[in-house]
């Protein structure tokens, strides 16, 4: 009896600290748990304050558009005083160069000049006898037949192109007009292009005397385009001038002088091949107008 009520005693104390135990630390994670979940909430609130105040600006794209127009000196003839500025269609006058469309407009420009008027003579022509040269057998060499066989040195021809023959191509008018844009846009970035005209009034506001909105002489006289050449330091380069009309003054000039250099056309006569063989460009405002306008794509 005594050894049982002993056991029971050490069992009853060693059981009730571990009970408490096991209880305060119950107790313990439910609190630390509810701190957790406490903490957590509070985060939760902040991140949603700060979430719902914080904006963000939306990027602004500002799509700047190309130049329309670009600018163009208005000078006087022959002085070549500028006086005031025009706007020139910067589709026509700011495009880069494109030698394959310059090359296509050069080849199509030369062979609408072929004439095709090339004449060859062919054995169909009869420039000699239909007698047979030699016997066909008893000679002891190869057959022949008369004078005319284009085999031998007799300037016959078997295949020749004979005149009248069309040498022109075809080229689209879009590819055409590009290239007179492209001719244009290298010469007047080169600063080789001098426009002629009057303001809008009408006037030409130039102090020289002499001066006027047309590219044409006053007199007749070589003598006078032997100063215009020196006065601007273009004698022996290329000259192009584009009217609007034909100029006689102007025209006579150039005849009496080296016309390879000294090139006188009306808008209607000048190509392309002309613009880029020149050194320099005279056109008067209303031709310039009337190419623009034709050639625009």
């Amino acid at each position: 009896m005594f050894r049982q009520s002993i056991r029971q005693l050490a069992t009853a104390a060693t059981t009730t600290p571990i009970a408490s135990a096991a209880v305060a630390t119950t107790a313990a994670g439910t609190a630390s748990a509810a701190a957790t979940t406490s903490s957590a909430s509070t985060a939760t609130v902040d991140v949603a304050e700060s979430t719902t105040t914080t904006t963000i600006d939306e990027p602004v794209f500002h799509n700047v558009q190309p130049a329309k127009y670009t600018l163009g000196s208005l000078r006087a003839f022959p002085s070549l005083n500028p006086f005031t500025f025009i706007p020139l269609p910067a589709k026509f006058f700011t495009m880069p160069e494109r030698k394959d469309i310059l090359w296509s407009a050069v080849v199509f420009e030369a062979d609408g000049e072929r004439v095709g008027s090339n004449w060859a003579p062919t054995k169909g022509d009869k420039l000699f006898s239909n007698r047979k040269v030699r016997p066909q057998k008893g000679t002891g060499r190869a057959r022949l037949g008369d004078a005319n066989s284009p085999h031998l040195y007799n300037a016959i021809k078997a295949h020749v192109i004979q005149a009248p023959h069309d040498w022109s191509t075809e080229l689209p008018d879009k590819i055409y007009s590009k290239a007179w844009s492209s001719a244009f846009s290298e010469q007047y970035k080169a600063g080789n292009l001098f426009i002629i005209g009057a303001d809008p009034e009408g006037k030409v506001q130039s102090d020289r005397k002499g001066d006027g909105s047309i590219v044409d002489f006053n007199v007749c006289d070589p003598l006078v385009y032997d100063k215009f050449a020196k006065s601007h330091n273009v004698k022996g380069k290329g000259l192009l001038f584009i009217t609007n009309s034909k100029r006689d003054n102007l025209s006579q000039s150039a005849k009496e002088r080296d016309s390879k250099k000294f090139i006188v056309k009306t808008k209607e006569d000048v190509d392309v091949r002309d613009i880029l063989k020149a050194n320099r460009i005279y056109v008067e405002l209303p031709a310039l107008q009337w190419i623009i306008g034709k050639h625009t794509v």
